[in-house]
């Protein structure tokens, strides 16, 4: 197995970590709407999983920095609203420890999926 192939499965055990952090965190989750968009989030965390294992293809690491997008962006408005502070990166306030593990985890994913992404387009201006 070459580097790249070890490097996005072990992105894609990450991936398997934050679906588990999701799951974790439902039995805090009171509104039946805020749990069934954890359990999104969950399955969405899954499916980036396994086409990382599999494939490893551009739009799966598109997906995966989209998908923490998201998370970041849902993740920090909850923690100012629960916490009545403003929330700037990476000074998370820890709300509860599963929702500040998930957005640490999405950083520093979106910042990985940036650079595998940076790095499979680039190219160099024809001579």
């Amino acid at each position: 197995m070459n580097a790249h192939a070890v490097g996005r499965r072990a992105f894609a055990l990450s991936a398997v970590c934050s679906a588990a952090l999701h799951v974790s965190s439902l039995g805090h989750v009171a509104n039946p709407v805020a749990a069934t968009l954890m359990v999104a989030m969950a399955v969405g965390c899954l499916y980036c999983a396994r086409d990382l294992w599999t494939r490893g293809t551009s739009r799966s690491w598109m997906l995966v920095a989209l998908m923490n997008l998201a998370m970041i962006g849902v993740h920090l408005p909850m923690a100012a609203h629960h916490h009545g502070s403003s929330v700037t990166l990476p000074a998370v306030p820890a709300g509860s420890t599963a929702m500040t593990l998930a957005t640490v985890l999405a950083v520093i994913e979106v910042v990985i999926a940036a650079a595998v992404l940076f790095h499979r387009t680039r190219r160099l201006a024809p001579t």
